[in-house]
């Protein structure tokens, strides 16, 4: 199945449009007021898999138009976080799993990416989301830049002029 016709890219598509993101292949931005926000869809190499891969580009670090997930200094997969739904959206996003039909997964990873994964993300895009996100431990399963966990030990994170 090509990924042009998924019910996960179909799904992403439609609610990270409707948040204000907007698609470069496979991944999408937004600007927040501290840090460019990144959704990128990663699709298996060895099965009809798929992985939500969530970032955010620190804009204190440098400027980026449109940062790969993977250059970004917070990342984190949306089945790592901390949610009571995120086994059921490793599920989802497995096209093996014959558990739900076709229109249950693209409406469940719908909802997923409105409720959760979304707001999560829009939480990162200033200093006081990130600090707030790393205290309640939203991160933990994921990757924050040593850089950045030093600044956050400052009593007030410093930006940018």
């Amino acid at each position: 199945m090509k990924a042009s016709s998924s019910p996960v890219k179909t799904a992403m598509a439609h609610e990270l449009r409707g948040a204000g993101f907007k698609a470069r292949a496979t991944n999408w931005y937004k600007h927040g007021p501290d840090a460019i926000l990144v959704v990128n869809l990663q699709k298996s190499l060895y099965g009809p898999q798929y992985y939500i891969n969530l970032a955010a580009w620190l804009k204190q670090f440098g400027e980026s138009e449109s940062p790969k997930e993977y250059q970004c200094h917070l990342r984190v997969r949306a089945t790592s976080l901390p949610t009571d739904k995120a086994e059921a959206l490793g599920r989802a996003l497995n096209l093996e799993d014959e558990s739900m039909s076709s229109e249950q997964r693209e409406a469940f990873i719908a909802e997923f990416m409105r409720q959760e994964a979304i707001p999560f993300l829009e939480s990162l895009g200033t200093w006081e989301g990130i600090r707030a996100a790393v205290d309640a431990g939203k991160l933990k399963r994921g990757s924050v830049y040593k850089e950045v966990e030093a600044l956050l030990r400052e009593p007030a994170t410093p930006r940018k002029p």
